[in-house]
This record gives C-alpha cells, structure tokens and sequence, in this order.
C-alpha cells in the first residue's frame, strides 16, 4: 500500500463550526477529531475497567436485540457474508474458546437509537448534526412502505473484535459518514474521489474488494496513494463523500457510526442517484413499450437498488 498522506487531527473542543465547514466540509477532506466523547452515557457504560467491551453489560441490557453480523472471513458478493442472531448469541460466539466457533464475526448496522430511543447513549457532535438524511427519515413515514427506502435510519454501532474488518466501499448515496471509537483501535486506509478509477477492474465493472488481497485483476492499482490514520478511543473520523475506505480494528472495538448529508455534499447523492436511475432505466428498457406506467417502474426499481 502506498501512504501518501495522514489524516489531520483536530481538538473538537476549540474547533468552531465554520472552521470545520471552510477546512473539511467544503473542500471535501476527513479529519479526526477529539475530545467530543468523554461525557457519553456509551463512553461509561459499555466499557470495561480495562478499555474493553463490557460484553456482560450488553448482553445483560441488549441481548434480545435481533442484530447483523458479517463473517469477516467469508466473501458474498461484494460485501462479506452476513447472519443473523441475537445480541447475547454474539456475546457467546465472541467469548467462546472453541476454536470452531471463533470465526471473526462483526457486528455492523445496528440501529441502536432507532430500538432503544430512550437510553441516550451519546450525543451527535455539532459538527456533523445538520444532517438531513436522518433528520428526513426520522419525520416521515413513507420509506416504512415497503417499496421505498429499506432503512429506517442511518445510525448505527458496530461491535468486533480485534482483526475483523470492513472490506473498500464508498459510503451509501455517497454521504458523509462519522465514526466515534467507544473502545479500541482502528486503522483506516482512505482513498480521494480522484483516484476511484484506479480501483477499477479491466472491464471497468468492479472495484478492489481488500486492499491487502490479490489485486492482479485491477491494473491501475499501482497508481494509488493512501491517506491512513490509526482511530483511538475517544477519536472520532470524518470521512468525506466519495472516499473509498478500508477499516480495520486493532483491538477489540465499538463504535458509533452515522451517515448524512446536507448542502455541502448534496450533489454528490444527486450525481449517484443520477448514474442509478440511467442503469436502472436501460435495465427495463425492453419491457418499455408492454408497460402500463414505465415511470412508475422505473421509480421502484430505483428505490429498491438505490434507497431512494
């Protein structure tokens, strides 16, 4: 891998609103930043007396709570594979000394605010609330339809232990996302807008799965220059619109995650909903002429690819 820059660091308590806007928001470039997470009800509770996940609390308060998990060791598709189960099954899985059972499961998109509403486990920073995403989804009932959004938000925690992973991706409609490390380490490789070309494969369809694997099949890898950081607790990372990331935990982890947009980046979600909707439209096209509301089709297929 080939670093060619770090990701800057900010103190949150004297970094102003409009500071963050005119150097991050605008021009589009993540930076971490600290000293925003010491008093979340999460920082205190989900913790042990060691830095580490407190599994027992969690799974003694959450541990009916229906969740995702991705086997960091099994490719599906694009993404890892994903299972379902319970927040206590993962507890187990994860505590287990069964060499059979230790795969490295990853808890991910667990819409934590959205089940437990009431428990107030952290605060949204200033820095990333103007956030019309979820403040939209939030005041309106149409995406629980069925046949529009698939999420009800886009808040999450994640939970793992040390060596699980996220695989390169660019964040959902191309928003803004930002991360808070309850507990533990993670290392985060970054790669601008500019150069997502190089990710791509000869026939210009699919992109580089894991950084660290087999990119033979991707010619113009060579040609990519990373930004990197080591994410601690207490740190929190903004990745900006359009970066391409791979994120690993170096220790036992839980983080806070949420994706959004506003004015700042609301072109890049138009652009991409734009490319969708032209697929999606040469996707049906021969069925064109025999439909009765072609538009109409077009529209479900959008959102049910898209999210929008």
């Amino acid at each position: 891998i080939n670093v060619g820059g770090c990701v800057p660091v900010e103190d949150g308590t004297s970094l102003s609103y409009q500071e963050f806007r005119e150097r991050y928001l605008l021009p589009n470039k993540p930076v971490l930043v600290t000293g925003l997470m010491e008093h979340w009800r999460a920082s205190r509770d989900w913790v042990d007396d060691h830095g580490k996940p407190d599994l027992e609390f969690l799974a003694r308060n959450f541990g009916g709570s229906k969740i995702q998990v991705a086997d960091c060791g099994e490719r599906e598709f694009t993404d890892q594979k994903r299972l379902e189960m319970t927040v206590s099954e993962f507890v187990t899985h994860w505590k287990s000394d069964d060499p059979e059972r230790r795969a490295l499961l990853y808890l991910k998109d667990w819409h934590f605010v959205k089940e437990f509403p009431d428990y107030g486990a952290y605060e949204t920073p200033i820095f990333f609330s103007d956030d019309w995403l979820n403040q939209f989804l939030d005041s309106n009932s149409w995406h629980s339809s069925g046949d529009t959004v698939p999420s009800s938000d886009y808040r999450f925690v994640y939970m793992g232990p040390a060596g699980t992973w996220t695989p390169l991706h660019a964040d959902v409609f191309r928003s803004y996302s930002w991360s808070g490390n309850v507990c533990g380490r993670k290392r985060w490789h970054l790669l601008p807008p500019e150069q997502t070309p190089f990710l791509f494969d000869r026939h210009k369809k699919n992109t580089v799965y894991d950084i660290y694997g087999t990119v033979d099949e991707f010619p113009d890898f060579s040609k990519t220059s990373w930004t990197e950081c080591i994410q601690n607790p207490g740190d929190i990372i903004f990745v900006p619109s359009g970066w391409y990331h791979q994120v690993t935990n170096l220790e036992d982890v839980i983080s806070i995650n949420h994706n959004w947009f506003n004015a700042c980046n609301l072109h890049w979600v138009w652009r991409l909903l734009e490319d969708d909707y032209r697929d999606t439209v040469a996707s049906i096209e021969d069925v064109r002429d025999i439909s009765d509301d072609f538009e109409t089709l077009c529209q479900r297929n959008l959102a049910a690819n898209s999210g929008f």
